[in-house]
């Protein structure tokens, strides 16, 4: 009995909880916004909730007050702002601005159907992700089974907003039509992602300490970077999201190649030496035959 009240009257870390309500709010009102065709706001709304989702984490290990309940309502809420909401946006960005939602013949078309079966499967593919790591994997610290819901639901926010972006030059050269048709597999292909078996990186900050002359090299190739990035934020924030979220999933899937056929070509030599037979070693001075002789 007394353990059950304990467990009934463990706190709750409120500012937290408040980071992960703020969480749910943004997917909300980017699914108000996809609603009304609104798709920009939409998926900076989605990003949005990437920073509070961020918060809540940070405030908990902070204050070292994680609990049950904390970790219930963050996956509840990455559901609906990392499954739900890019599900929509999917969805609405492959109807014509026409639509009407109370009666569109347009939401009936094979256009319509294939943005609701990748809506469909994206929101699932996230629920399942959320209930596996809440079941199997909560406790590990150095990667994570699957592509992070908050990862695959902010790449296809991004996305968005760069096909939002190159909108206008993207018509007037006839591609604008190819352009959105990218989005469905993108999605399906990041939805995907979030129910295999590739690991990305987690909490590896260690493994960016490395030797002063590796540490020159890298430094000098992220100022490079650095200008690359002036130049798109000057253009549109849409220019840098993207390739950093896709950047982030195409690392782990590299990553996991890399480790997999590094341990196949460990495990390729010790296979050989196990079926290899033995060999009796031969007398100094040649081999000996039945009879005893040297051959």
């Amino acid at each position: 009995m007394r353990l059950r009240h304990a467990r009934r009257r463990r706190p709750v870390n409120f500012l937290a909880s408040i980071m992960t309500l703020m969480n749910l709010y943004m997917g909300i009102v980017s699914i108000f916004a996809s609603i009304g065709l609104e798709l920009e706001k939409a998926a900076y709304f989605i990003l949005f909730g990437i920073i509070f989702d961020m918060l809540d984490g940070f405030v908990a290990r902070l204050t070292k007050s994680n609990s049950e309940f904390g970790k219930e309502l963050d996956s509840l809420c990455d559901v609906v702002t990392f499954g739900l909401a890019p599900a929509i946006l999917v969805f609405v960005s492959y109807l014509p601005a026409t639509t009407n939602f109370l009666m569109s013949p347009q939401t009936e078309s094979l256009v319509g159907k294939t943005g609701s079966y990748i809506a469909i499967f994206f929101a699932v593919c996230a629920a399942l992700r959320l209930a596996r790591y809440n079941t199997f994997q909560a406790g590990r610290q150095d990667f994570f089974t699957g592509l992070p819901s908050p990862a695959a639901g902010g790449t296809v926010a991004s996305f968005v907003l760069l096909l939002q972006y190159f909108e206008t030059s993207l018509e007037a050269s006839e591609k604008g039509i190819l352009a959105y048709y990218a989005l469905g597999p993108l999605a399906a292909l990041l939805a995907y992602l979030m129910v295999s078996t590739v690991r990305y990186p987690r909490n590896r900050l260690k493994s960016f300490t490395v030797s002063p002359r590796h540490a020159f090299r890298a430094l000098g190739i992220f100022a490079v970077v650095l200008i690359v990035l002036h130049y798109a934020l000057t253009k549109h924030w849409s220019i840098v999201l993207f390739p950093l979220g896709m950047t982030y999933v195409l690392f782990g899937i590299v990553d996991t190649l890399y480790h997999r056929l590094l341990r196949r070509g460990q495990e390729k030599p010790e296979a050989e030496s196990e079926s290899k037979p033995l060999q009796r070693p031969e007398p100094p001075g040649g081999a000996v035959s039945k009879t005893g002789d040297f051959l």
